[in-house]
């Protein structure tokens, strides 16, 4: 897969003055989607997917955690995020849905501590309200229910 034809000039230019984006990635590593994620889900054969990796060390790890050893380390194929993008835009033949770009753990965890905290900054800053209002604001009085209660 990461064995593809160059991009063009333009993009190589691109990344040589803004930097790459690395992606590593292996046609030895794959994994089959879980049946409740579609692929599958009819009772048919389960997708392989083929994960891609922002780091290296991400890389190793997921081939040590799917039973490799690391005697055993397939050389990682080494791409990059725009040329991947390139690709995908050009490529009609390939059926990209199989390939699956891996976040490094350490970002996931900011990224869901960053939610949380957001969470938590508009649940204080809501203002607390008394019960009547709410139950005035879900039963207005011309509609004949008080306290929640038909009179």
């Amino acid at each position: 897969l990461l064995g593809r034809p160059p991009p063009p000039p333009m993009l190589r230019r691109a990344n040589r003055r803004r930097g790459p984006v690395p992606l590593f990635g292996s046609d030895e590593l794959r994994f089959k989607a879980p049946a409740d994620e579609g692929a599958g889900a009819d009772g048919g054969e389960a997708e392989e997917l083929t994960p891609l990796f922002l780091r290296r060390s991400d890389f190793r790890a997921a081939w040590l955690a799917s039973g490799g050893s690391d005697d055993a380390l397939p050389a990682a194929q080494v791409s990059d995020l725009r040329s991947l993008a390139w690709q995908m835009e050009c490529e009609s033949a390939f059926d990209w849905r199989s390939i699956v770009l891996v976040a490094p753990q350490d970002s996931i965890d900011l990224a869901l501590e960053l939610q949380q905290q957001q969470q938590q900054e508009q649940a204080s800053d809501a203002p607390r309200r008394k019960r009547s209002e709410v139950q005035r604001d879900l039963f207005p009085p011309d509609t004949g229910v008080v306290g929640g209660f038909p009179r």
